[in-house]
């Protein structure tokens, strides 16, 4: 007595492990990666001018002297400059690796902080909704409703002022922000007991430990934006952290 075998046969190729299908992009991966080469592109190709001089000058001045910098824009000491940042000193040390001057470092900063405000964007996005274009209508909300005219000024994130002021330190903690609020939206928004991390079932402590760091951070780069970033994280945790009791706020109060 016989009988027919059916033999499969393997998949072969970058696709077998996930039974034969494709990646595609997600929209926002597409229409991201298409921006960010733009923006890049038109940023690298308009002069800088107006507040960027200021930033450069902070460049130069750390160049020069990592530990104790002069004042960025007059021949002063520079103990006390809000200038003086977390990211400024990276800026000045990479400055003194390279050899490059506070123009090209800035011109090089903006792509950088390009990509941490993109990423951020879709984080937090995805964390407020799954839908896959979500992101995408919010890149063109953050872009586009500022209007056509441009201002090259700290925090201005329409679509032609971005063509100068990529390279601010405020560009750079926004995205940051974006980080944090979504960071801390999931956190809030996960209601489900974590299993052996403590008789309460609650989440570790470092999380929010590392939570309270990057909120820090963004107050040290840019302290206007931390104002919004902390009122936007106590919007979060007001209207989604759910079964208060003391361990709740205590983990909340570090961060």
């Amino acid at each position: 007595m016989s009988a027919d075998v059916l033999v499969r046969r393997p998949v072969r190729g970058a696709t077998a492990l996930r039974g034969g299908r494709a990646w595609r992009p997600t929209p926002y991966q597409a229409a991201g990666f298409l921006f960010f080469l733009v923006m890049t592109l038109a940023y690298w190709a308009v002069p800088l001018c107006c507040d960027a001089g200021q930033h450069a000058a902070v460049v130069e001045r750390l160049k020069a002297d990592l530990l104790h910098p002069r004042h960025p824009m007059a021949d002063l000491p520079g103990a006390g400059s809000a200038y003086y940042s977390p990211y400024a000193v990276a800026e000045g040390v990479f400055a003194r690796l390279t050899g490059l001057g506070g123009w090209e470092v800035v011109r090089l900063a903006g792509p950088l902080n390009l990509l941490v405000l993109l990423t951020g964007l879709n984080r937090f996005v995805r964390v407020l909704t799954p839908r896959p274009w979500a992101p995408v209508l919010a890149l063109g909300a953050m872009t586009l409703l500022w209007g056509t005219e441009r201002a090259w000024w700290s925090g201005y994130l329409g679509l032609m002022s971005m063509t100068g002021n990529l390279g601010y330190p405020s560009t750079f903690a926004i995205g940051l922000t974006f980080w944090a609020w979504a960071l801390t939206g999931a956190r809030a928004r996960d209601g489900r007991r974590v299993r052996y991390v403590g008789p309460s079932g609650l989440r570790g402590l470092p999380g929010y430990g590392a939570l309270g760091v990057l909120y820090g951070l963004i107050l040290l780069v840019h302290p206007i934006t931390s104002v919004a970033a902390v009122l936007g994280a106590v919007a979060l945790v007001a209207g989604w952290q759910g079964g208060w009791r003391g361990p709740v706020v205590g983990r909340w109060a570090l961060a």
